[in-house]
């Protein structure tokens, strides 16, 4: 399982929990990652994690956490048995995003509080219910600023020079699941639907009333549909 930008594994922490006996769960750490020229530093971590990991396993990212699944996917095809993309999106980095990266590094680096105004301003777009939003904001502002900032940077920076990811999905023969909220704001509906288009075998779970954070706002559904793809 490989969290989103600014996230650790609590973020997972219903779907470990509702899955526990039924798989070898391991949540991924993004804290070791570091800038670097291109993708150097994001190149680097995957060797690094490559190594740790079993012959064979499966994936789950959420949000940034697909992106690195399909980088990790890119990397060692051979290895991936399943693939599960939870929030998250395949598209190459638009410059849109690229300036977006750039603001976020600049106001993580500006303000001594930069993960409190990170959140504090993408709060309202990571859940669709505010009562959800009050439900987990103390967890989102804890794990954002547990983050390290190398980290922090680092994330920010694949998130805005990704490489398209469409066609790595589309190699990819084993089952895969698609897991999206109906609601997201940050990773909407054409982009699940172009990873649909784009892998013909996958499933796709659309979650109504549900936003950004899915591992969050419909845990139960989540984990239901993660036991369904770890039977598959």
């Amino acid at each position: 399982m490989i969290p989103g930008t600014l996230c650790d594994g609590r973020v997972f922490a219903r779907q470990q929990r509702q899955l526990r006996g039924l798989a070898d769960i391991r949540c991924i750490d993004l804290h070791g990652m570091q800038p670097g020229r291109k993708h150097e530093g994001v190149t680097a971590w995957v060797r690094q994690l490559l190594r740790t990991l079993p012959d064979k396993f499966s994936l789950v990212g959420f949000s940034l956490g697909g992106i690195c699944a399909l980088e990790i996917l890119r990397s060692a095809p051979e290895r991936v048995e399943r693939l599960a993309m939870v929030a998250s999106n395949a598209q190459a980095a638009s410059r849109k995003g690229q300036r977006n990266s750039r603001r976020l590094g600049k106001l993580w680096k500006r303000h001594d509080a930069g993960a409190g105004a990170i959140v504090q301003g993408n709060l309202p777009r990571y859940f669709h219910h505010p009562s959800d939003r009050r439900r987990h904001a103390s967890l989102i502002l804890d794990m954002a600023r547990r983050t390290p900032t190398p980290a922090a940077l680092a994330q920010f920076a694949w998130a805005g020079s990704r490489p398209e990811g469409l066609s790595v999905l589309s190699d990819f023969k084993g089952p895969v699941l698609l897991v999206s909220g109906a609601k997201d704001r940050l990773c909407p509906r054409p982009w699940q639907q172009a990873m649909a288009r784009a892998c013909p075998h996958a499933r796709w779970l659309d979650l109504e009333r549900t936003g950004h954070f899915v591992s969050l706002e419909a845990s139960s559904a989540l984990s239901e549909s993660l036991k369904q793809w770890l039977d598959a």
